[in-house]
This record gives C-alpha cells, structure tokens and sequence, in this order.
C-alpha cells in the first residue's frame, strides 16, 4: 500500500513578509522516507537523469565510505520495516556506489555533510531534483560557502545554521519544508546546462508551486549528516481558494534581493495577482 504524505505542502507557505527560517519540527522517524501516488514515475525519472547526466546528479568525496553505507542501510532497512508491501524484498544494487543506489530506491534526494578539520563540509550526495543549483559545486564546502549564493540566508540565518546542525543528535531528527513557484513542472532543474531549456514568457496559469520537505538526522555510526529532500509540485491552477490566496500574500512580501534570487522579481506580481483573481478575490 502507497502511503499518503503527513502534511498537504501547498497549505504551508508562511505568511508575513519574508525571512529566511529554520522552521524545524520533531521527525518521527517512521515518516522518514516518504512514498507518494508519484513513486514509480520519479524513480524512473530518477534512473533516466542518472542515465543521461551521471556527473550533474551524483558525487562524493573520495573518504565517505562508510557514511554512506550507513546511509544506505538505513535506507534499506526504513523501506523493508515501513512500506513491506513494496519493498520486503528491497536490495542495494551492488553494482553501485551505496549512497547512488539508496537514492535510486526512493523520491528523496540525498545530501551528506561530514565533520572534516572541524568543520561540517558537504561531502556529496544524490541529487537529481535540484531547484535550480549544482551539485558539483558544493562539493567539499562548508554551510556558509553553500549557502553563500542564497541572497541573505548567511546574514539573516548562517550562524543559527552552523549552532544547530552541531546540536543536531541521532535521537532528535527534524523535518521542515521550503518553497517556490516555478515556470515548469521538469523537476530536474541545476544549472550547468543540462536541464531542458525555461519556457518562454510562462503565463501565471502555467507555474507550479514547488516544496521541498526536507528532513536532517545525524546517524550513530559514523557521525555524519544526511539532508533529504522530497520534491512536491503542484500547478497552481489547482490550488484551493484559501492556498491561492495565502501564496498571493506571500509574493507581496518577498523583499526585492529573495525574489531576484527566487527569480520572481518580473513575474511574482502577475503571478499574485493571477492568484487573487482565480480566487476570486
């Protein structure tokens, strides 16, 4: 049987204006991993990019080894112990590096970090959903130069960051969710020019709300950090009256640097105002 996600992600945008937050709850480890209706359909999607741009989706550093065999593991195990319909019988291909083969088992796209010197750097990951950034060139950086791109994350949140990925324990794992709203509903969207070209002129019919729950747990073994990111898309002709009009509110708030950075700054406005009036408000 296909569980159904413990939360609608299109009800959630917050309101009030902007701020970058760590919005973290308490995860349940039972909802860990998530599988939606779009399951089979995403893991192919998953085994076509991997196919296709091998280097765009997937790395690690040379010495994590053992941190993504507990990963996988885990992964494993969480599959077989909490979807057993699908997955009792659920295996790593061995042929595989473990944290490329964990992330071809799920929707999730897979972030390591390792203390290293310490610092918490990225130490690679499986990633085939990105919302338009590269993989690669987070390699082997730590939190602040990841996040540097993002327009005052660091200013507004990069020590909270730091304080509480380091607090972070294996009996404590936390979710939370981010969004955006996109001119197309291709999931696979980094920026070294493999992605299908943006389409032209979107009308505000044609974007889709975009959330990512994403879930941090520390794990015993190895100490290391795994980042999930579970990708929700939802066309925002297919928003409730009352999500409409939240989201709406949201565009109006984003200050200039986020929505340039969130690339709205031209069409949040449109898209806001499309929002109220297919409201009908």
């Amino acid at each position: 049987m296909i569980s159904r996600p413990p939360h609608e992600p299109y009800r959630e945008v917050p309101e009030g204006t902007f701020r970058w937050r760590l919005g973290v709850r308490p995860l349940d480890l039972a909802d860990w991993l998530v599988i939606t209706d779009h399951y089979t359909h995403e893991v192919a999607e998953k085994a076509r990019i991997m196919a296709a741009h091998p280097n765009t989706a997937f790395c690690v550093l040379d010495d994590v080894e053992a941190e993504c065999v507990e990963i996988a593991t885990a992964v494993v195990d969480h599959l077989r112990h909490h979807h057993p319909d699908r997955f009792d019988q659920v295996e790593l291909d061995p042929s595989l590096h473990p944290l490329d083969a964990a992330g071809r088992l799920i929707q999730e796209d897979l972030v390591v970090m390792v203390e290293r010197d310490n610092d918490l750097i990225f130490a690679g990951g499986s990633v085939c959903f990105p919302n338009r950034w590269d993989l690669r060139s987070k390699l082997g950086r730590t939190m602040a130069e990841v996040h540097e791109p993002v327009t005052d994350l660091n200013a507004q949140l990069g020590d909270t960051v730091d304080a509480f990925l380091r607090r972070l324990t294996p009996t404590k794992p936390v979710w939370r969710l981010g969004w955006g709203v996109l001119d197309t509903d291709d999931l696979y969207q980094p920026l070294d020019g493999t992605a299908e070209p943006r389409p032209i002129d979107a009308s505000p019919a044609a974007h889709h709300l975009r959330v990512e729950r994403e879930t941090l747990r520390r794990f015993p073994e190895t100490g290391c950090i795994l980042f999930t990111i579970h990708t929700h898309l939802t066309p925002l002709v297919d928003l409730p009256a009352d999500s409409a009009t939240a989201l709406a509110s949201a565009l109006d708030a984003i200050p200039t640097g986020i929505a340039e950075y969130k690339q709205l700054d031209e069409t949040g406005a449109a898209i806001a105002n499309w929002l109220r009036e297919s409201a009908g408000v």
